[in-house]
C-alpha cells in the first residue's frame, strides 16, 4: 500500500493539524502509511503518540523585514523568507533528503511550497490540500491579493520575477527542474480544498476539487449549553493577543445568553476570572460537535473550519478577521448573508450593542437558516474519507 507524506511548512494555529491528522488516520484505516513532517514539533508528540512517523520539516530563514500589506501570493512567499537563495537551497536539499529517506509514494503539502517545489524536482507526486488561502489562483502574474484595490501587473511580474529568480539559484547545482514563472511553483497532480466553495477565499474556481470541509471537531474541552429553552447562546472562538479581547469579552458577559468563550493560549488563571455570570471562558479548545449547533451567534475571527462548522448548522455570525486570510473568507460568509464583519483596521464598534443587535437579526437567521438548509445531511466525517480516497487514489495513479 501507499507511503504518504504530509508536510506542513507555514501557516500558525491547530488547522493544520485538524486537517492533516484525520486524514491520516482514514488513510492509515485504509492499509496506507502515513509520515508527518511538521514546522511546529509541539504537534510531533501527539502524531508520534499515535503511532505515525514523523519530523520536523526543514524550515527557511523569515527577513528581518517584511511587507506588512503583500500584493500577491509571490510577496507573501517573500515574507516567508524565498528571497533568500542560500536559506532556500538548504531547506530544498533538506526536503529532498527527508524524500530519500521516507520513500513517499506522493507528497501531500499542506501550506508546504518548498516541500511541494522539492517534490517535483524528483518528479514524485504531490498535491496541495488545505481551505483556499495557501492554494492561490494561478496566472502569470500571480494575481493581486485584494482585487478590491488598484494594482499595476508590471509590479506584479516584478514579485514574481524575484521569487522565480531566487528559487532558479537554490536549484543551481541540484536540479535542472526550475520553473518558468511563479505559478509553476504550485505545479501538482491535484488541488484538494477541504472546504464549501462559497467560503473559498479567492471565490469558487474550476481548477481545484472541492472536497468538502473535515476535521478534528472532537477534541477539546467538552462543554454542553445550560439546560432550559428561550435563552440566546453565544459561542465565542477567540485570539487573546487580540487587542480587542479584553472589550470583547467584557461585552459578552453583559449580553442577556448564556455565552462560552474559547479563547486557546489564555492563561488558565486569567480564563477562571474573566468567567462570571452566565459566561464560561476556557483556555483551550472545545468540542464543536457539542457547541456549534446549539449557538444563536457566533462570535470569530472567521477561521474557515469554524465557519464551516457555522453554516453548516445555520448558526449567524459576528466576524472580527485579524489577518487577510481570515478576512477574505469573512468577506465570503458576509455574501452569504448570515454575518456582519468589523475589519481590524476600522474602529471597534460598541460590541455589546453590536452583538445584541445581531441576536435580534432576524434577516441574518433566515440566511443562515438558508445556508443549513443548502448543506442539510453534509458529513465531515464523509469530507475526510473523500480526502483520503482521493490522495491514496493519485498516490497509485
Amino acid at each position: 500500500m501507499a507511503r504518504v507524506l504530509c508536510a506542513w511548512e507555514f501557516g500558525g494555529d491547530l488547522g493544520h493539524v485538524r486537517r492533516l491528522l484525520p486524514i491520516a488516520r482514514a488513510l492509515r484505516a485504509m492499509g496506507h502509511s502515513t509520515v508527518f513532517a511538521f514546522r511546529d514539533s509541539a504537534y510531533l508528540h501527539g502524531v508520534l503518540a499515535e503511532g505515525f512517523e514523523a519530523f520536523v520539516a526543514p524550515l527557511l530563514r523569515v527577513p528581518p523585514a517584511v511587507s506588512v500589506s503583500p500584493l500577491n501570493f509571490s510577496d507573501i512567499l517573500l515574507n516567508l523568507g524565498f528571497d533568500d537563495a542560500a536559506g532556500l537551497h538548504g531547506a530544498l536539499r533538506a526536503w529532498r533528503s527527508l524524500y530519500a529517506l521516507v520513500e513517499p509514494a506522493i507528497v501531500v503539502a499542506d501550506y508546504a511550497p518548498t516541500a511541494l517545489i522539492a517534490a517535483a524536482t524528483l518528479e514524485l507526486p504531490r498535491v496541495t490540500i488545505g481551505t483556499g488561502f495557501s492554494q492561490p489562483r494561478l496566472a502569470h502574474p500571480m494575481p493581486a491579493l485584494r482585487p478590491w484595490e488598484p494594482s499595476d501587473p508590471n509590479v506584479l511580474r516584478a514579485i514574481d520575477d524575484r521569487v522565480v529568480g531566487a528559487v532558479r539559484a537554490a536549484l543551481a547545482g541540484v536540479s535542472q527542474r526550475a520553473p518558468d514563472h511563479a505559478a509553476g511553483l504550485f505545479e501538482a497532480s491535484a488541488h484538494l480544498l477541504c472546504t464549501f466553495d462559497d467560503l473559498d477565499p479567492f471565490g469558487a474556481r474550476a481548477d481545484v476539487e472541492y472536497l468538502g470541509p473535515q476535521g478534528d471537531a472532537v477534541s477539546g474541552v467538552s462543554l454542553d449549553w445550560p439546560r432550559g429553552e428561550g435563552r440566546a447562546r453565544v459561542f465565542a472562538y477567540l485570539k487573546p493577543n487580540d487587542a480587542r479581547f479584553n472589550a470583547v469579552v467584557d461585552a459578552l458577559a453583559r449580553l442577556d445568553a448564556d455565552v462560552i468563550v474559547a479563547a486557546p493560549g489564555l492563561a488558565p488563571e486569567s480564563a477562571l476570572l474573566a468567567s462570571r455570570g452566565a459566561m464560561r471562558v476556557v483556555a483551550s479548545t472545545v468540542n464543536l460537535e457539542r457547541i456549534v449547533g446549539g449557538a444563536s451567534l457566533i462570535v470569530s475571527h472567521a477561521g474557515p473550519g469554524l465557519a464551516a462548522r457555522g453554516l453548516a448548522a445555520g448558526v449567524p455570525f459576528a466576524l472580527m478577521p485579524l489577518h487577510l486570510e481570515q478576512y477574505l473568507v469573512a468577506k465570503r460568509v458576509r455574501a452569504g448573508g448570515s454575518a456582519e464583519l468589523v475589519s481590524p483596521d476600522e474602529p471597534p464598534p460598541d460590541f455589546h450593542a453590536w452583538f445584541a443587535r445581531l441576536l435580534g437579526n432576524v434577516a441574518l437567521r433566515e440566511a443562515a437558516s438558508a445556508h443549513a438548509d443548502r448543506l442539510r445531511g453534509y458529513s465531515f466525517e464523509a469530507g475526510t474519507r473523500r480526502a483520503a480516497e482521493r490522495i491514496a487514489a493519485l498516490a497509485s495513479a
